[in-house]
């Protein structure tokens, strides 16, 4: 059995455990907090971090990596598409919203209202790094609002990795409340669209101890 080493509301754990649903890949799950290392994974782990995949004796480090992996090993239900080209997109895509995005909006809005609190540092929220996370957001959100107008999903026809890495993203920040969805009515069809697939309820479930969702965070009808 496969072994998924994750926390909650990390949003690359969060795309690893959609992609091995999609994939119809079963796995045991273990959740790591990131910054209370548990001496037995990091015996193991080179790097330390998550999302971490022991699979059949492999261990594989990084979202990336995993998803790579199976791709190869799982060809099945590819979530990258079929030619080349599709693949190409899909990936680009992704980069878009596991990287810019990422830095841009996740890091100041996440890290500075939920996960500072759990560091060393336990210092107050950065209120000009969430307003910067707030405002690089819109950019991102118009990105996804333009390619509704002129696909299906965000790569293409077909639901993909691309989808998977920009929901997972957005319900991290959506679990905050950081999200104006009324100002995005197109990118709020496509979220209820992947809130709506049961490879995304277990993400709607997750809770972070002592900090609640938003009231809407779970409803598909919001």
């Amino acid at each position: 059995m496969r072994t998924l080493y994750h926390y909650p509301l990390c949003a690359f754990s969060r795309i690893i455990r959609i992609y091995l649903y999609e994939k119809f890949l079963e796995y045991e799950s273990v959740e790591e907090i990131p910054w209370k290392r548990n001496n037995k994974f990091s015996e193991f782990h080179m790097t330390c971090d998550i999302p971490a995949l022991m699979d059949e004796g492999t261990l594989l480090e990084g979202w990336y990596a995993i998803v790579e992996h199976m791709e190869q090993t799982h060809r099945a239900h590819s979530i990258l598409g079929m030619s080349q080209k599709e693949k190409a997109e899909t990936r680009r895509i992704t980069e878009i919203f596991n990287e810019m995005f990422f830095n841009e909006v996740g890091k100041n809005i996440v890290f500075e209202k939920i996960i500072k609190k759990y560091t060393e540092s336990k210092s107050s929220p950065d209120s000009s790094k969430i307003r910067n996370g707030v405002a690089a957001m819109k950019r991102y959100m118009d990105y996804i609002s333009w390619q509704m107008d002129r696909r299906n999903w965000l790569a293409g026809n077909d639901f993909s990795l691309a989808d998977m890495a920009a929901a997972a993203q957005i319900s991290c920040i959506d679990y905050v409340g950081s999200v104006e969805w009324d100002k995005y009515p197109q990118v709020k069809c496509w979220y209820v669209r992947i809130k709506s697939r049961p490879s995304f309820r277990s993400i709607l479930g997750d809770r972070v101890p002592g900090i609640a969702p938003v009231s809407y965070y779970s409803e598909l009808d919001f």
